[in-house]
Parts: structure tokens; sequence; C-alpha cells
């Protein structure tokens, strides 16, 4: 990775959150063959993904205010988010902006609730899918014991589970947990 000075003169780079955006600005005191800035995001910091570009102003010596909103920042389930500009310039070459980070950020939460509960019969847990990655569910009774795992289709937004299976359980109390992630819940279960 190209770590030179950008060939443009920074004077700032900020990012804020507001809710579930998350507000990025930047300025230069002058730029030199700049054809645009990368807006990139990690959740690991150090494996970065672009989001989105504004154009560069080209050469100029004149201050130059830019700013970008990441509406995406609610959909991300990390409780710490990095940014940084890759700024190209009209050759193709690249530089990287120092990074900035975001905490607090986990908006993103799988809201989970079980029904009915007690249950006598079937019973399905419905949440909130928080991200990309694929939803883990596992039930575990009173002992710790291991009753039931599953991988569960990624997708982001509301998804619904049956477990006509749990009819089959002995009566008694189970954990359900949720994970996918860094976010997981855990719900109690009354089969009765």
């Amino acid at each position: 990775m190209n770590k030179k000075p950008l060939p443009v003169e920074l004077i700032s780079f900020e990012a804020v959150r507001s809710d579930k955006v998350a507000l990025l600005t930047w300025a230069t005191a002058s730029e030199k063959n700049s054809a645009y800035f990368a807006v990139e995001r990690s959740v690991d910091g150090k494996s970065f993904e672009s989001i989105g570009q504004r154009p560069g102003a080209g050469n100029t010596s004149a201050r130059t205010n830019y700013e970008f909103a990441d509406v995406r920042l609610g959909e991300t389930a990390a409780p710490v988010v990095y940014y940084r500009l890759r700024q190209v310039d009209a050759s193709g070459e690249t530089a990287y902006s120092p990074v900035r980070r975001l905490t607090g950020v986990g908006t993103a939460t799988l809201d989970a609730a079980v029904f009915p509960n007690p249950y006598a019969g079937a019973v399905a847990v419905r949440f909130h899918s928080a991200g990309p990655e694929a939803p883990a569910l596992t039930v575990r009774n009173v002992l710790g014991q291991l009753v039931m795992a599953a991988t569960l289709a990624p997708g982001a937004g509301p998804q619904e589970v049956a477990l006509p299976q749990a009819a089959a359980w002995p009566l008694g109390m189970y954990f359900l947990t949720i994970r996918q992630g860094a976010q997981q819940q855990v719900l109690r279960l009354s089969h009765r």
C-alpha cells in the first residue's frame, strides 16, 4: 500500500455520527492533479472497502470543502467503524489520508422475539437481520446441553424462522441464542 503524502494539502478530515448516518467532512488548502477522493470504510481497521467518491478539484490553490454521508452506517453491527480517504490523481496514483474512527456505532440490533412463548406445539423466532453475515441459531436446555444448532441464510431485514422440531423437545426451559456478526441475543423459551 502506498503511504506517500497526499498530492493535496489536506487541512482537515473528520467523521461524526448522527443516529444511523456517518457524516465525513474534509477540506484541502490546495490540490495538484486531483481526480477524485474515494471514501473507504472498515470494521476492523485493516480491510477497507470503497463506499463512495467525490470528484477532486483538479488543480487549485484555493480551499475546497468536501462532504460525504455514509447512510448505510445503521446496517453495520460493528461497535467501531474506521474511515479513510483514498486520493487518486489524474495519472491514477493513489495516496491515503489518516484513518478516522467512530466508536459506539453498533446501532443495528437483532430485536428478536419468540412466539408463542410459552409454547405447546411449534414455535417460531422473529428477528431483524443486522447485516450480510449468516445468522446462527442455537438452543440449549437448562443444563447447557445443545438441543439444536442451525446456520440460516444470510440477508438483511426482518426474518422469521419456524422451529417445528421444538414440539418434540421435553417440557422445560430452553435458551435460544441468535448470533450474527458482532450481535448476539439470548431468549428464554418455555415448553409447557
